[in-house]
């Protein structure tokens, strides 16, 4: 395995353009724009080209029953720079895990930043924007709630309302990028390809759905 100090290059660092997904068969031969087929046929290649470049990047065999696990082992050790397996579970284990945390009277004093995962990024952007839909709220308003509300608190309650507002706002910028790719890998079959409000279809797969 390489140094998990070499950076990435040509297509490791380089984003999926969906704006250039060329149009296929008839809509090609009609010089016809690119309709969402297409653009889901270009994304999963650009994709298995990419999954081809990080295994040679790691030195793995795409072919090996595990490629799945030699992958998130790869970029686990990268991502937390741990050389061994102890390292990497001290460093996972704070932050995910409440009994590896240290407070006081109830006030958490150590423990590690949030993992801003696509997923997560998704329920935000969901929970805000089913509740901005049902009780009239703002942004501001429903995230200075969100980590006491009933129903909420176990999501959103180690969060502090300015940090929620800003990760909204990311969210928020990104969240048809998470949508496509959710369905691209099959999180939700029942999405169409087509005609997606992608408001809609996250909160139908990501929110919590409660009154706060």
């Amino acid at each position: 395995m390489v140094s998990e100090n070499r950076p990435f290059t040509d297509l490791l660092v380089k984003e999926i353009d969906l704006t250039k997904a060329p149009a296929r068969g008839f809509r090609a031969a009609l010089a016809l724009p690119p309709d969402d087929g297409d653009q889901r046929a270009y994304a999963q290649a650009e994709l298995r080209a990419r999954w081809k470049a990080l295994d040679e990047f790691f030195g793995l065999n795409s072919k090996a029953p595990d490629i799945w696990e030699q992958r998130a082992r790869a970029l686990l050790v990268r991502r937390f720079r741990a050389k061994q397996w102890e390292g990497l579970a001290r460093q996972l284990v704070v932050g995910h895990v409440p009994g590896f945390s240290f407070g006081t009277k109830g006030k958490k004093v150590r423990g590690a930043p949030r993992i801003w995962t696509d997923q997560r990024l998704a329920e935000l952007f969901a929970d805000v924007e089913f509740l901005k839909r049902t009780q009239q709220m703002n942004v501001r308003e429903i995230c200075q709630k969100l980590p006491r509300a009933p129903g909420y608190a176990r999501r959103w309650g180690d969060c502090k309302p300015a940090g929620l507002r800003a990760t909204y706002s990311k969210a928020a910028k990104l969240s048809r990028g998470l949508l496509f790719q959710f369905v691209l890998y099959g999180v939700e079959a029942t999405i169409p390809a087509s005609g997606i409000d992608h408001i809609e279809a996250a909160i139908r797969l990501h929110a919590l759905k409660r009154p706060l």
